[in-house]
């Protein structure tokens, strides 16, 4: 536990380093400027962005602390330069908290073996923490819609994505590190273990099976719901037609009453 508060406490300490803010400022920039600008759109529901990239590069490099404040200004300048609707802080907060979370598994990553796993725990768990249940829970509540009835389309979504994203982090991230460490005055040597080392392999796979639950049991929810509601509609439709139906027989009836004939739909 000590370790893990060591985290923030170290990260904070980067922000005295004008390399980190310079750093940091130019990582911000670029995440505007992809937001802003690359886009690409697979399909009504999918798209590839580049722009959490930026934001966990600076979460890697320099901490959750660091990341958190990161993600705070980052947002905050999104909206100012592009804004969509009123402003959240909600919103706000959300991205800040997926950088602090890039920070904690991925603050003094190595080009090793391990690397892989951080990758997919950080991602995982900010797609589960952020944007399943945060985002979901914000957007729900400016729609006036409830939680339930928003999550399982979110959720197939974001979990379509998450594998895109992390080949993503896994191709770029080490050309990142290789770069920052091969600058002099760069390189770190911690005697902290982390959570995704040799020494505490066992705990990382505690992790990785956690983060696999979630995933599981949120495609599985969302699955279960989705079918319910299609057989709802089914059922709904069903009601429909018999009621037309009868209607259209009562119809029939009343034109016999009248004395008159009925002429076929579409000639009325």
């Amino acid at each position: 536990m000590k370790g893990f508060f060591n985290l923030f406490k170290r990260s904070a300490k980067e922000l005295k380093n004008v390399r980190t803010l310079a750093v940091t400022a130019m990582l911000i920039a670029l995440d505007l400027v992809i937001k802003l600008t690359v886009d690409v759109h697979t399909s009504d529901t999918l798209h590839i962005s580049f722009a959490f990239v930026a934001l966990s590069s600076i979460a890697m490099l320099f901490g959750p602390t660091v990341g958190f404040a990161a993600g705070i200004i980052t947002d905050l300048l999104g909206f100012l330069l592009k804004p969509s609707g009123a402003f959240d802080i909600r919103f706000t907060l959300i991205e800040g908290l997926g950088a602090l979370i890039y920070g904690i598994f991925l603050y003094n990553a190595k080009n090793d073996r391990w690397l892989l796993p951080r990758v997919i725990a950080a991602k995982t768990t900010v797609v589960a923490v952020c944007n399943l249940w945060l985002t979901t829970w914000a957007v729900a509540s400016l729609a006036g819609k409830g939680f339930l009835a928003m999550f399982p389309a979110r959720a197939i979504k974001n979990l379509v994505q998450l594998p895109i994203d992390i080949i993503i982090l896994t191709l770029l991230l080490p050309l990142i590190l290789k770069a920052w460490q091969s600058v002099p005055g760069n390189h770190r040597v911690t005697d902290e273990k982390l959570l995704f080392c040799d020494e505490n392999v066992g705990k990382a796979m505690i992790v990785m099976t956690a983060l696999v639950m979630v995933i599981v049991c949120s495609l599985a929810y969302s699955a279960q719901y989705l079918s319910d509601q299609q057989k709802e509609l089914k059922s709904q439709i069903s009601d429909q037609q018999e009621t037309l139906e009868r209607l259209d027989s009562e119809l029939d009836e009343v034109y016999k009453a009248l004395g008159l004939e009925r002429k076929p739909a579409g000639e009325e």
